[in-house]
């Protein structure tokens, strides 16, 4: 601690945290998270509940600009597999695009995608 300073208090700091101003953003209407972006990023959030917002985000921003993304995805069967993707094209509670691991236009239900990562 720096000579001069106040010995620190953590009883002080929550007694004086509740009346402190808020400064978050308006919450978003899911998970009471950060604003939504866009209206893909509220599609996809609504659809996609597993992923976390940074998630939502990158996979909205992919289908917006019209990007390659990478997502984990889990199969019907239960398999997990990492698959990139281009052409995405949002068809709640559907993603189409093409699959660079089946080499194939593929219909992914957003629900089992469970991870999303940049290519």
């Amino acid at each position: 601690m720096a000579e001069g300073s106040a010995a620190f208090d953590p009883s002080a700091l929550a007694t004086r945290l509740p009346a402190a101003p808020a400064t978050a953003p308006e919450p978003a209407p899911f998970e009471g998270g950060v604003p939504f972006a866009t209206n893909t990023e509220e599609i996809v959030a609504g659809w996609a509940k597993r992923l976390p917002h940074t998630d939502v985000r990158q996979l909205a921003h992919a289908i917006d600009a019209g990007h390659a993304i990478a997502v984990e995805y889990v199969a019907a069967s239960g398999n997990r597999t990492v698959r990139t993707l281009s052409r995405l094209e949002l068809d709640p509670p559907h993603l189409e695009a093409r699959c660079h691991l089946r080499e194939d236009e593929r219909v992914l239900t957003l629900s089992r995608v469970h991870g999303v990562m940049p290519t």
